[in-house]
């Protein structure tokens, strides 16, 4: 896994040195900063702190159908009260056509005593491999489907017999556009988590193997200041398995 990680960041050297040569007119790398007043993934509250993320992307083809780079997260806390959340995520994603494949490595260190970024042990890693799915239908129906399996690591894992066995907890979600071309779009989604080696899985409350996790909705607006816009989206949603809500407000500053 450690060398896998190396091959990953030295193509991200090599490109981002081919990409130099080309910035002036046609740039193949970007990156967007968000801040939100929490993190909330698949149903789970990552962290309740205010928080800021990264996401870059470098585009590996002229297309841009083969992207890498990373996802970056770091809240607005500190260490003494023991909610620090920092994440580090790298990814290779393939998207054309309303489909798109990515496989991205995820690195949260909150509540680590002794985060290492280059254990990949099956029984000690924070490291969680990430197989992510999703199909877009045409505009005139825009139902997204998504199917995402988590393919690795011991935040995933169960003991049987004293061995730790991969749950492959699997998270599939819904979404469609119940109101589009507006000036405020409300976006409805509902999402399921099971597990295909095991009696419980990431999302849920520990007690079943297959439960809603994420139902809500989201709605998005364009805030304008002279000549900036800055997009603007509130996320209401509910995880009926582990009986929590939370309401999220996020500013897309870049």
């Amino acid at each position: 896994m450690k060398k896998i990680l190396v091959i990953f960041v030295a193509l991200f050297a090599v490109q981002m040195g081919c990409t130099q040569e080309t910035a002036s007119k046609d740039s193949l790398y970007d990156f967007n900063v968000d801040v939100k007043t929490n993190h909330l993934w698949r149903g789970l509250v990552i962290t309740d702190k205010p928080m800021v993320a990264v996401f870059s992307k470098l585009r590996l083809n002229k297309s841009g159908s083969f992207t890498t780079g990373f996802w970056g997260g770091m809240s607005f806390s500190n260490e003494a009260d023991g909610t620090s959340y920092k994440e580090i995520n790298y990814y290779v994603q393939y998207a054309k056509n309303g489909l798109s494949i990515g496989l991205w490595d995820l690195f949260n260190t909150r509540s680590v005593e002794s985060p290492d970024v280059w254990n990949y042990d099956k029984n000690t890693t924070t490291h969680l491999l990430d197989l992510r799915t999703s199909y877009t239908f045409n505009d005139s129906f825009p139902l997204r489907l998504e199917a995402d399996m988590l393919l690795y690591g011991s935040g995933d894992s169960q003991l049987n017999d004293g061995d730790r066995e991969q749950r492959y907890s699997t998270y599939v979600e819904a979404s469609y556009p119940i109101i589009g071309k507006s000036k405020v779009n409300i976006n409805a989604f509902v999402g399921a988590g099971f597990s295909l080696n095991g009696d419980t899985h990431l999302y849920g409350d520990g007690e079943q193997n297959f439960d809603l996790v994420n139902v809500g909705f989201t709605a998005k607006k364009t805030l304008k200041f002279s000549e900036l816009s800055f997009p603007v989206s509130a996320t209401t949603l509910w995880n009926p398995s582990q009986k929590i809500a939370r309401i999220q407000l996020a500013v897309s500053l870049f």
